[in-house]
């Protein structure tokens, strides 16, 4: 081989070099531009509908009180739990940017953010709030949420229409996955009464009949002294009574069609002049108890709600719990 062509082999190279490298330029420059996630501001007054969809399961936060009162959401028809929403926005606003992690649609089956398997997570505000149906609005934004992320926690989105893959850190992770579907979203809070507004409480255990009243001086049991320490403690746990989870639609219908029978056990609380502040009554499973909420405040219409075992027993307790002790 002569000099003058291995001259023209290391041009041709060198050629080939600066167009690779060029490309490689331009292409990282496509990226920077075409490649970034921005995600609007999103705050929950200019915010209506969140809804969540994958395959045929769908998850619907509606906004219910128009400004200037309080936000209360729903989802699917019954009442949401406020933390839960707040947690939402607040991993929607997470500050950490996106980052790209692929630009090609055939990586969307390896990181499930196609269309079908992925999650659909659409934001919808300025339809006035209120209402129910969930139709209402401006699109604010729309993920497709796919498989956790790399990094803990983090999770893989994209645009619907768009190519570009971004690992998102935080906490949607954990919000968009999760295996108890609705019922996760729900309000578990059953009723929260406060100590100084209890005048009586009737508690039906078992076979064990008794009413704890507030006296002049003390309470008394049945007309029996009282422990004062063991009788602040249970009124404390009247401040929050909430639910481990919902009946399931069988468990449901079992307990209201027995809803003329004698529950397991039944507690009554009154306030001033007799006043029901709630009623409860609980009906053992296997597993523990369904509750359900028969008057007073707090509560869901027609809810059936689960509860543990020790917690009906703190609500419920035996007597001899509250009574003084002689020594």
């Amino acid at each position: 081989m002569t000099s003058k062509q291995l001259k023209l082999i290391a041009a041709a190279l060198a050629v080939l070099l600066l167009l690779w490298g060029g490309s490689a330029l331009l292409s990282r420059g496509s990226d920077t531009i075409t490649g970034s996630l921005a995600v609007p501001a999103l705050v929950e007054a200019d915010v209506d509908t969140i809804t969540i969809v994958k395959a045929t399961d769908s998850i619907v936060l509606v906004k219910q009180a128009p400004p200037p009162a309080p936000a209360a959401w729903t989802v699917n028809g019954h009442r949401a739990a406020p933390d839960q929403v707040r947690d939402l926005f607040q991993a929607l606003q997470d500050t950490v940017r996106p980052e790209l992690v692929a630009q090609d649609s055939s990586s969307f089956a390896r990181l499930n953010v196609d269309s079908a398997a992925g999650r659909w997570l659409r934001v919808r505000g300025g339809g006035g709030g209120g209402g129910g149906g969930g139709g209402g609005g401006k699109p604010l934004l729309q993920l497709i949420v796919g498989a956790r992320g790399s990094v803990y926690p983090s999770v893989y989105v994209r645009r619907p229409g768009d190519t570009h893959v971004y690992l998102w850190r935080g906490r949607l992770a954990q919000l968009m996955d999760r295996g108890g579907g609705v019922d996760d979203w729900r309000d578990k809070r059953i009723a929260a009464l406060q100590p100084d507004s209890v005048e009586s409480v009737d508690v039906a255990r078992g076979k064990e009949r008794y009413t704890l009243t507030r006296g002049p001086k003390a309470w008394v049991l049945n007309g029996g002294a009282t422990d004062s320490g063991g009788v602040a403690r249970y009124l404390e746990r009247l401040r929050a009574i909430v639910a481990s989870g919902f009946a399931t639609p069988r468990q449901a219908d079992s307990a209201r069609a027995a809803r003329a029978a004698r529950p397991t056990r039944r507690l009554t609380v009154r306030g001033p002049r007799g006043s029901v502040l709630l009623s409860l009554a609980f009906d053992t499973t296997a597993t523990g108890f369904l509750v359900r909420h028969l008057a007073g405040s707090g509560g869901e219409a027609a809810t059936v709600y689960r509860m543990n075992a020790w917690d009906v027993d703190g609500l419920t307790p035996a007597s001899r719990s509250l009574l003084r002790t002689t020594k």
